[in-house]
C-alpha cells in the first residue's frame, strides 16, 4: 500500500486506519505500508522501517523506534511534538549547552566515552513543569528556569513552548507537554526539570545514538531476545 490514506480528511483517515488493521488481521498476510505520516506508522505497524534519502536508518517495533532511536534522524522523525535537541559539549561529567549545564549520570558517561561534542535529547512529555521559585532560590542539578512563550491547548494536554529568560529565540528553546488541567499562560515563568533517566545522548558529528532513555520494558525486551 502506497500512502492509501493521504487524500482523506482527518476523521475518515482515523476510521480507515482501524479498518485496515482489522482487514489485515482477518487476511493474516504480511503487508508493506508506505507512508510519510508518522502517526500511521506508529499506530498500524508491527515493525517500522525508517528511510532517509533511500538509506535504511532503523528497522524496529514502534516502541523501539520511539524510545530507542538509532540516530538523530529517527529520533526527530518519530514523535509529535518533536523531541527536544540541545547541542553542547562534555566537560568532565557535565553536558554544557549555551544556556545551561546538565550533570550526566555514571551510566550515561560510560556510554558517552571520550566523545566531546554531543546532542542532548528529551521528549516533551518527559519534561516536568512546576511553578518557578523566587529568583534567588537555588535550583536542583537537573532544573532550570524558563519562560512560557506559547501555549497550545489540546484539551487533554497542553504543549508549552519554553525559552530561557531574556533569550526568547535561542536555539536551546524547549517544548514540554503538561496535563490539560494544568493551567499555564503565556508569560509565566516556570521551573523545568529534565529527569536523568529520560535523556537521550547523540554523537554530534555522526548523529548516532550513544545513550537512550531508560524504561520499564528494558527487562522484558531482554527476556524476549533471549
Amino acid at each position: 500500500m502506497d500512502e492509501p490514506l493521504s487524500n482523506l480528511d482527518a476523521k475518515l483517515r482515523a476510521e480507515m486506519r482501524t479498518e485496515l488493521q482489522n482487514l489485515q488481521d482477518q487476511l493474516a498476510v504480511t503487508t508493506v505500508y508506505v507512508t510519510h505520516n508518522q502517526t500511521e506508522a506508529m499506530t498500524m505497524a508491527d515493525r517500522i522501517a525508517v528511510m532517509d534519502d533511500g538509506e535504511l536508518q532503523q528497522v524496529a517495533s514502534p516502541f523501539e523506534c520511539y524510545h530507542e532511536p538509532n540516530n538523530l534522524f529517527v529520533a526527530e522523525f518519530i514523535g509529535e511534538p518533536m523531541i527536544n535537541l540541545v547541542r553542547g559539549t562534555r566537560s568532565e561529567s557535565t553536558f554544557v549547552g549555551e544556556h545551561f549545564s546538565y550533570p550526566l549520570d555514571e551510566d550515561v558517561m560510560e556510554s558517552v566515552g571520550d566523545r566531546d561534542d554531543l546532542v542532548l535529547g528529551v521528549r516533551p512529555e518527559d519534561i516536568e513543569v512546576a511553578d518557578a521559585p523566587p529568583d534567588d532560590a537555588a535550583l536542583g542539578d537537573h532544573e532550570l528556569r524558563m519562560d512560557v512563550t506559547v501555549v497550545e491547548p489540546h484539551g487533554d494536554q497542553n504543549v508549552l513552548h519554553l525559552s530561557h529568560p531574556d533569550q526568547p529565540s535561542d536555539d536551546d528553546a524547549l517544548q514540554a507537554v503538561t496535563e490539560g488541567m494544568h493551567l499555564v499562560t503565556r508569560g509565566d515563568r516556570v521551573t523545568v526539570r529534565i529527569p536523568p533517566d529520560t535523556i537521550h545522548v547523540f554523537d554530534a558529528e555522526t548523529g548516532t545514538a550513544v545513550h537512550n532513555r531508560r524504561h520499564d520494558q528494558e527487562a522484558d525486551l531482554t527476556e524476549l531476545e533471549q
